[in-house]
């Protein structure tokens, strides 16, 4: 499997054949989710029903697992224990 057979979100993989990196895909997608998230709290401190396609939670754990999200889409893949530097896990 390519890479790009990785990249599920048709955005990414525009910016990508822009000739975009994974860090612009990145900072886009951070900064899209983050102002987002803004724009939904400052609606719903004065109209508590506001956007409700966000979902009902507007905090800053939902706004992260869908930055994760959008970066899993875009191909971006978590390191691994060696990546990480980080002890052998008992079993694997």
């Amino acid at each position: 499997m390519s890479d790009m057979e990785l990249v599920d979100c048709v955005v990414a993989q525009a910016m990508y054949d822009e000739g975009r990196s994974g860090l612009d895909v990145a900072e886009m997608w951070i900064s899209a989710v983050v102002a987002a998230l803004i724009e939904v709290q400052k609606a719903r401190a004065i109209h508590p029903g506001a956007c409700p396609q966000f979902g009902p939670e507007a905090t800053p754990h939902v706004a992260a697992r869908r930055i994760v999200a959008r970066l899993l889409d875009a191909g971006w893949r978590p390191p691994d224990s060696e990546c990480l530097d980080l002890p052998e896990v008992p079993g694997e």
